[in-house]
């Protein structure tokens, strides 16, 4: 297994950025010789690459499941673009990092085996821009999602961490949104009219996540009336690393179709 830490100027992004990315080997852990299917891993909120990669051991997920995983920071910006402050965050996400990462490392280039998926802030991240760039990411990985950040009154979630103020400079308000890529319903529902592109989807959390649960337990009952191409797992947890390290092993076994007893409840 390779670690690497990469450093390359962003164009979307107007500065120097630091990927840190796993590598696999194909000797004693797994079969699977170059290129790689990749995992772009977007973190939560007050979050780094680095830091989600120590606390959730995803080196050793890279060794055992046999894919490339690079970690993507997003600076508590949700991952969206924007424009005023010449951060585009979402065009970074679904299509710089890819096309840099592809041209230096061994990654595969086929649609079937590139990933995106993330926690929390980073799992909203995850499906907005999956959906965004269905041509570039085949499966979507959501951990805890952030699906639900504010109302159509603009008032946060309760619970949320996300200072109100930060949430609307960064997202804007419910009418700018409304309609858009940041809108997961729309979103989704966008990409259902397209069912050959749409990704597959899995999602996840915890029984005693008091953060996301009950919105995750929402969008999941929406994503099985539309027969979206879903896979569930809820288990006992809360919102932390402890419980994304767990579910980290019914994800890979999702992205990858290496299953077992242990892969996802189907929806």
């Amino acid at each position: 297994m390779a670690n690497l830490h990469l450093n390359f100027r962003s164009d979307c992004l107007s500065r120097s950025v630091y990927p840190v990315v796993f590598l696999p080997d194909y000797t004693g852990w797994n079969e699977r010789k170059p290129p790689y299917p990749t995992l772009y891993f977007l973190p939560g909120y007050s979050g780094g690459g680095l830091e989600t990669a120590t606390f959730t051991n995803f080196s050793l997920f890279s060794m055992v499941y046999g894919i490339a995983i690079v970690m993507v920071d997003g600076e508590n910006s949700f991952y969206v673009d924007d424009e005023a402050r010449g951060a585009l965050f979402s065009q970074y996400v679904g299509r710089e990092i890819v096309e840099v990462t592809r041209e230096l490392l061994p990654l595969s280039r086929e649609r079937d085996e590139t990933f995106i998926g993330g926690i929390s802030m980073g799992g909203y991240g995850a499906l907005v821009n999956g959906l965004r760039f269905p041509r570039t990411f085949g499966k979507i990985a959501m951990l805890s999602p952030a699906l639900e950040l504010t109302n159509r009154d603009d008032q946060p979630t309760p619970g949320c961490p996300v200072p109100h103020g930060e949430l609307l400079a960064t997202l804007g308000r419910w009418k700018q949104y409304e309609g858009t890529y940041k809108d997961v319903r729309h979103a989704t529902q966008k990409a259902l009219e397209d069912p050959a592109s749409m990704p597959e989807l899995f999602l996840t959390w915890g029984r005693q996540d008091g953060l996301v649960g009950e919105s995750c337990r929402r969008y999941a009952s929406e994503l099985r009336e539309a027969g979206a191409p879903l896979a569930l797992y809820e288990a006992e947890g809360g919102h932390d690393h402890a419980f994304w390290k767990r579910a980290l092993t019914p994800c890979c076994q999702f992205l990858t179709g290496k299953g077992g007893e242990a892969a996802c409840i189907s929806g």
